[in-house]
């Protein structure tokens, strides 16, 4: 597959051809049919997943069974990261909304490369990084505005518990 699969996809934009060269290598294609499961909230494996061809929908189910839908993502993102760089179960499930052609990064993989001290390993965490920090950005602008609604407001305790849970993993 040739490294310019790598062009369209805005985590690799300021990478050099070599440096996607030595990222597309270490991939795996993959093809998914529409409805197919990509990733199962509560199942460990460490893939960082590009999408190359097609939409999927990322839904979260709670203890309760409750399920929401958190985002439908097209060609060019990328899903997985959390725990990819993370060694937690996945939070989510990942479906195929339609056909779909994927690159897969494996964790052992990138790894292997990270070890040899290569740049465009460095350079795919800082721009993961990135891309994690501005989602979190939108959570708290988002939170911030539902939560200064006049028509909920947290009790004190909800709040210790979330603060808890985002600032000391609690």
């Amino acid at each position: 597959m040739p490294h310019e699969s790598l062009d369209g996809l805005k985590i690799f934009q300021d990478f050099t051809e070599e440096e996607r060269r030595e990222i597309l290598t270490l991939t795996q294609p993959v093809e998914v049919n529409k409805g197919e499961q990509i990733i199962t909230q509560g199942h460990h494996k460490q893939n960082l997943w590009f999408i190359l061809e097609g939409r999927c929908q990322i839904t979260r189910r709670t203890e309760s069974g409750c399920q929401l839908n958190l985002a439908e993502l097209e060609p060019f993102t990328h899903f997985g990261e959390m725990s990819f760089f993370h060694p937690a179960p996945h939070s989510a499930d990942v479906v195929a909304l339609t056909d779909m052609k994927l690159l897969r990064l494996t964790r052992e993989a990138f790894d292997k490369l990270a070890a040899t001290g290569c740049g465009s390993a460095l350079k795919l965490v800082v721009n993961c990084v990135r891309v994690l920090a501005e989602r979190l950005r939108r959570t708290d602008q988002w939170i911030t505005e539902l939560e200064c609604k006049e028509n909920h407001k947290p009790t004190p305790s909800e709040w210790t518990v979330f603060r808890d849970l985002i600032f000391k993993g609690g």
